[in-house]
């Protein structure tokens, strides 16, 4: 409860504060009828400061002014937690996470690049946030899709793409069936949907593996810097993600025999070993990104290397 010149405001909060948040507003609604007939700037702005602090959930605000009632009511905070610790909005799919109606977006069109890299930052401590899915196809021309880590940016390496270009990095057993079928046919397409802010980004390009013989360039420069990237690549991974590279070969039957992997892909004294030949990194070369925002139906395609259109979406 407080209070302004024009109008008079009852927070009604939701049953799921804690008990110290009830407590407080309590205390907070009993030091508002104390104070309410001094509508001064400040302690309006302290009480709803407060307010804002101790509501969770649904908030109600009736309004009074000028005798006549008025209501409205906030579902942005209404949501329950997924088992993989992500958020479910119990709205529908446009309506929550950042960027959504009543808060600025962006109307303009702006390179895909930096558009994305504002969409990673706001989806930073999501679980998941970085799962991409890949689609490739097959001998047969079937598609086949993977859910793959998406590791961060490359710059141009040489001349390995047109000017001015990045890769997106990921990382593949050489063993697996995407290198084959991609080896046929490099051209795929990767899906990233940011669930926290509803957007989707449809990046079609080509697949570049960085294996020990690096990728057949010829260019001596080019292949020590993505020797460079694969080995700094091969670093920085987890112990469990290292040991899979040493398992049995992906896709044949289960035996249960051959030795065990490596705990962590370290040697007897704790060191990282040296990077196996299954570890390949995966570049993707972008060409085209179609980009999806569902907050307000905007959508845009990038040419890489070329311009940026919005599009109806």
């Amino acid at each position: 409860l407080y209070r302004t010149k024009s109008r008079t405001h009852f927070s009604l909060f939701a049953t799921t504060a804690s008990t110290r948040q009830r407590t407080l507003a309590g205390a907070l609604i009993l030091l508002s009828l104390v104070l309410l007939p001094f509508p001064t700037t400040a302690l309006s702005n302290f009480l709803l400061g407060a307010r804002r602090f101790t509501a969770k959930g649904i908030s109600s605000h009736i309004t009074q002014r000028q005798g006549i009632p008025s209501a409205r009511f906030s579902m942005a905070s209404l949501h329950t937690r997924g088992g993989d610790g992500s958020d479910e909005g119990l709205t529908d799919i446009g309506g929550g996470g950042k960027g959504g109606k009543g808060e600025s977006v962006e109307e303009g069109v702006v390179s895909w690049r930096e558009r994305i890299t504002g969409s990673i930052a706001r989806s930073r401590k999501v679980r998941g946030g970085n799962y991409v899915q890949i689609a490739t196809v097959d001998e047969e021309g079937k598609p086949r899709c993977r859910t793959v880590v998406f590791r961060g940016f490359i710059d141009n390496v040489s001349g390995t793409a047109a000017a001015g270009g990045e890769a997106l990095k990921m990382i593949t057993d050489a063993r697996s069936e995407k290198v084959g079928q991609a080896r046929l046919q490099p051209a795929c397409e990767m899906v990233w949907w940011f669930g926290k802010s509803s957007e989707q980004y449809r990046i079609s390009g080509d697949l570049m593996f960085v294996g020990p013989d690096g990728v057949g360039s010829g260019d001596e420069e080019r292949e020590r810097q993505l020797q460079i990237a694969r080995k700094s690549q091969w670093g920085s991974l987890s112990d469990p993600a290292r040991e899979q590279f040493y398992w049995s070969n992906p896709g044949l039957p289960h035996s249960g025999e051959g030795d065990p992997p490596p705990p962590g892909g370290r040697d007897s004294d704790g060191k990282v070993l040296p990077v196996p030949d299954t570890f390949l990194l995966v570049l993707l070369w972008p060409k085209e990104v179609k980009y999806l925002r569902l907050t307000d139906n905007f959508a845009q395609v990038d040419v890489v290397g070329g311009e940026a259109m919005r599009v109806n979406p």
